[in-house]
């Protein structure tokens, strides 16, 4: 019982990763965000660690480099933004 509610949760977490990326690149191709903004760096780094956590659970590891490439990119924005 609990495995298959880990693995829902882990599926649930993927989901909601892959949403939040579509939105992210959708809002900003539609005008509604700045790709240089917070909310647009924070929805990426979100997304790209969901989708980190679900690869990372698959073990699929060239997915989890390219995740954490991703996070590292929305890490950097947010630096940039605030400190830079």
């Amino acid at each position: 019982m609990m495995i298959r509610q880990r693995s829902r949760l882990i599926i649930t977490i993927g989901w909601l990763g892959t949403i939040l990326l579509f939105l992210a690149y959708g809002l900003n191709a539609w005008g509604y965000i700045d790709s240089t903004g917070v909310p647009y760096a924070c929805m990426n780094l979100i997304a790209a660690l969901f989708l980190g956590i679900r690869v990372y659970a698959d073990r699929n590891w060239s997915n989890l480099v390219l995740e954490i490439f991703w996070m590292g990119i929305g890490i950097v924005s947010l630096i940039k933004y605030f400190f830079l």
